[in-house]
């Protein structure tokens, strides 16, 4: 069972990757289409072009961020980090987001005893956490934290 929900939190990775991906697919090819059709409007072009350099931005952005993240379970007393993203199943990752832990908010860890739960501070709210949760909770490190510092943030270094 715990190797599903491991997966799952792949799966669902992969796919927003692949919905960016297709974002840029679609604009290049109705670039291409209106180039055939020799509706080259400067303009229209130029917007095109750009919108295609957004997604490609996004594209970017998201996967070095997924590259970077590790989970929150390998944090230490004190260390503070920003949520990426959430690799648990959609009960789990409802029950996450009732709770305040979404992307782009900041996590600290206030109590951290292994192999036990550990005690974390978000949104203003104290909230324990399993180990088993917590590994599906997806962080990266803020500046001036021992874990931006220490470390690369990378899966590798642990």
């Amino acid at each position: 069972m715990r190797s599903r929900g491991r997966i799952f939190g792949i799966r669902k990775l992969i796919e927003h990757l692949s919905e960016d991906l297709e974002h840029v697919h679609a604009d290049v090819e109705r670039l291409k289409a209106s180039s055939e059709k020799g509706s080259t409007e400067t303009e229209e072009f130029k917007r095109g072009l750009e919108e295609v350099d957004e997604h490609l931005h996004d594209l970017l952005r998201h996967s070095e961020e997924l590259k970077s993240a590790i989970p929150l379970a390998f944090l230490s007393e004190g260390d503070e980090a920003e949520i990426v993203e959430i690799s648990g199943g959609g009960g789990l990752t409802q029950r996450l987001t009732e709770m305040g832990f979404t992307p782009a908010t900041r996590v600290r860890v206030l109590k951290s005893s292994p192999p036990g739960p550990m005690l974390v501070s978000v949104r203003g709210s104290r909230i324990a956490l399993g180990r088993g949760v917590a590994m599906k909770i997806l962080v990266n490190g803020i500046r001036g934290s021992s874990i931006a510092s220490g470390s690369s943030g990378k899966w590798e270094d642990f």
